[in-house]
């Protein structure tokens, strides 16, 4: 995003080191809260991506940055618009209140509908990586991608909306409170991205939500210990 490849590269070697650890961690539990640990690790390669896109950029060869942008862009517009969702819906409980298959549901729906999105998005993408240009400007990543033609379809919603709605309803919506949490924060950085970057918004909002996975570290430590306590009360 903003700054440099040199704080891009070291994103990446903290996310992604801190996150294999949580990996590790995530073991211990029952659940499949290992697709959550994974979440820093993947930031960690997109901030990397980022920061081939810079050093291309800084070389003055805007073209050699295009392959690493459509890197960049698998993690923002394919992986992040159902794994987040889906992460949320395979920790929530099989609930058997209306509320709770209800939730459920909506967490599922969003999963799905990120994983045709953002599969149809970056198909586009790779068929035609000439449509894509990036640029520094003010000290931030410009990607831009411009389709010579315009969809006839008409949705009541902006892109950005759309994008936002996905990841942030499956995460707000969770029965879990710690996920909760972390969608408030996502919700937060979002806004921030928007107002203050907002021509880069999408950069800007990746490196935000890098910054936050690092909060995932303290979500699993917590659940390991809460798990341990458990066995204890219950050997005792």
């Amino acid at each position: 995003m903003c700054f440099s490849a040199t704080v891009s590269y070291s994103a990446a070697v903290v996310l992604v080191s801190t996150g294999l650890y949580a990996v590790q961690q995530a073991r211990r539990l029952q659940s499949p809260y290992w697709m959550w640990a994974l979440v820093p690790v993947f930031f960690g390669f997109q901030q990397a991506f980022e920061g081939l896109v810079w050093q291309a950029l800084d070389a003055g060869n805007a073209s050699a940055a295009v392959p690493f942008a459509l890197g960049f862009h698998f993690f923002s517009h394919f992986l992040w618009l159902w794994w987040l969702p889906l992460c949320s819906y395979l920790v929530e409980p099989g609930q058997t209140s209306n509320i709770g298959k209800l939730r459920k549901k909506i967490i599922g729906g969003c999963a799905a509908f990120g994983a045709f999105a953002g599969t149809l998005v970056y198909s586009v993408m790779l068929f035609h990586p000439e449509w894509m240009s990036a640029a520094v400007k003010e000290h931030s990543v410009i990607y831009d991608y411009s389709a010579p033609y315009r969809s006839p379809i008409d949705i009541p919603v902006t892109p950005v909306t759309l994008y936002g709605l996905t990841i942030l309803v499956p995460l707000l919506f969770s029965s879990h409170r710690l996920i909760r949490v972390f969608g408030v924060l996502v919700a937060l950085s979002m806004a921030l991205a928007s107002a203050v970057y907002n021509a880069a918004f999408i950069s800007a909002w990746c490196f935000f939500a890098a910054a936050l996975s690092l909060y995932i570290i303290y979500m699993i430590r917590y659940l390991v210990a809460q798990s341990k306590d458990t066995q204890v009360s219950l050997i005792q």
